[in-house]
């Protein structure tokens, strides 16, 4: 059966253990700079080409690495129902479209209950928000977004977005790809700043649903095979797994016979050094910028030939301070 109501919370938490879901899919993808200079993403499993540097997972949230290692049961899942940000999108989540059948209407928006299981890769799911009851029931995504992010993040024209970021494209077309019934495209409603609604209509996209499907095989397939995808490991998990040991070493291990680890170490501090000097180059450019936009009390905004600055100003319950200093180019 493709569609599945679950019965209780902790029966959505199962299913979800037991199947890569749309918000998660997007941490099986990493940014890869090619030898010639060109960006790909490519799935975790997938062998980059010889040359290629990995530049990070294409997940916000969480890595592909971590991802296979709690789904392997080995490392403990993300506590969702615990986590603010997500009880909050919850909460948010029938205002945000309730306001948007008003915006747009008439549209008819439907709250999503079932689970929905794809019909030829096993392990792969989806919990829609909402669907739009029309040919082919399109998924409806919905996203509070900072406005900030959204100026960073996505491509908008007016009320349009054009383009969400790749990890909410992914998580569309996942969700698209999970319904038997064929929908010819997904909807996103972004409630930008609290103060702003807007909404796109992304089509269905076949070569990144079949990326996709591929990138869950794989994944499932190498969890079966005990084999984690270590090229995309990342220090954090790592850190985690290696609190799993079962006994205290009485002796440092003696590791002289490794003939790469010596150059890891050399490259950790050749790295470590161009990071301390590229941080103060930049705090001292920073401080030059800062010092042209003057002082007020306020989130300052300037423009420059070709870039916008944006210096936020917080006032918060320890008195106010400057948050982040943004530059776009325009």
């Amino acid at each position: 059966m493709n569609a599945i109501l679950p019965k209780s919370r902790d029966d959505w938490h199962e299913l979800r253990a037991q199947h890569v879901g749309g918000s998660e899919i997007a941490s099986l993808f990493y940014l890869w700079q090619l030898a010639n200079g060109q960006l790909a993403y490519l799935h975790m499993f997938e062998m980059p080409p010889a040359g290629a540097t990995m530049l990070g997972c294409v997940s916000r949230h969480t890595t592909g690495f971590r991802l296979y290692h709690q789904k392997a049961e080995i490392l403990p899942p993300e506590d969702l129902d615990g986590n603010e940000r997500i009880r909050l999108g919850r909460c948010l989540e029938a205002g945000i479209a309730e306001a948007a059948r008003d915006k747009w209407a008439p549209w008819p928006l439907r709250k999503v209950h079932r689970y929905l299981r794809h019909a030829a890769v096993p392990g792969m799911g989806a919990s829609r928000d909402y669907e739009e009851h029309a040919e082919g029931l399109p998924p409806v995504e919905i996203k509070n977004v900072d406005y900030l992010v959204f100026q960073d993040l996505w491509q908008a024209k007016g009320d349009d977005i054009e383009a969400p970021p790749i990890d909410i494209t992914l998580q569309l077309q996942h969700q698209i790809a999970c319904e038997r019934i064929h929908a010819p495209h997904g909807w996103i409603i972004a409630c930008v700043g609290g103060s702003s609604l807007k909404r796109g209509r992304i089509e269905r996209h076949e070569p990144t649903i079949a990326k996709i499907e591929q990138a869950v095989a794989a994944f499932w397939a190498a969890i079966a095979a005990g084999t984690p995808p270590l090229d995309v490991a990342d220090f954090d998990t790592v850190a985690d797994l290696s609190l799993l040991g079962a006994g205290v070493r009485s002796a440092p291990l003696d590791l002289t016979m490794d003939n790469r680890l010596p150059t890891l170490c050399a490259r950790l501090l050749k790295t470590q050094s161009i990071r301390k000097r590229a941080e103060s180059a930049e705090s001292r450019v920073k401080a030059e910028i800062a010092t042209k936009l003057g002082a007020a009390p306020e989130t300052i905004r300037a423009k420059a030939a070709g870039f916008n600055i944006t210096w936020v100003y917080v006032n918060g319950k320890n008195g106010p301070h400057r948050g982040a200093m943004t530059i776009r180019e325009v």
